[in-house]
């Protein structure tokens, strides 16, 4: 069975470019495009990983992840910060990874590899 990501991105260019990607290198994807859309989905699709943008309308990557690991069930979710907002946002906890974009192939795969095996 496959893994699970979660892309929450409010580029539409950038999320089909994750899912293509992803879906190449043979994970499953479901998608959002705000913080609000992404709490639900991650709540209806229990996701093995989340890949998370920072800088989003209605409900940015702060506050998704703040109100994730709110959640007892969900807190344990892996998450990958790509996003192209400056340095690390304080609110992240220093285990989550965070890639700069335009991000890299070999980077991005790798970190995914290192998280879910």
């Amino acid at each position: 069975m496959s893994k699970k990501i979660l892309i929450i991105d409010d580029d539409p260019a950038i999320v089909e470019f994750l899912e293509e990607f992803f879906q190449d290198n043979d994970f499953e994807t479901v998608t959002a495009f705000n913080g609000t859309e992404g709490l639900e989905k991650v709540k209806a699709e229990t996701p093995d990983l989340i890949t998370l943008d920072m800088d989003m309308p209605e409900k940015g990557g702060t506050l998704f992840y703040a109100g994730l690991r709110k959640e007892e069930s969900l807190r344990d979710t892996p998450v990958i910060v790509i996003s192209g907002v400056g340095p690390r946002p304080p609110a992240l906890s220093k285990d989550v990874p965070v890639l700069t974009k335009p991000v890299e192939h070999a980077d991005l795969l790798k970190e995914v590899q290192a998280i879910l095996g």
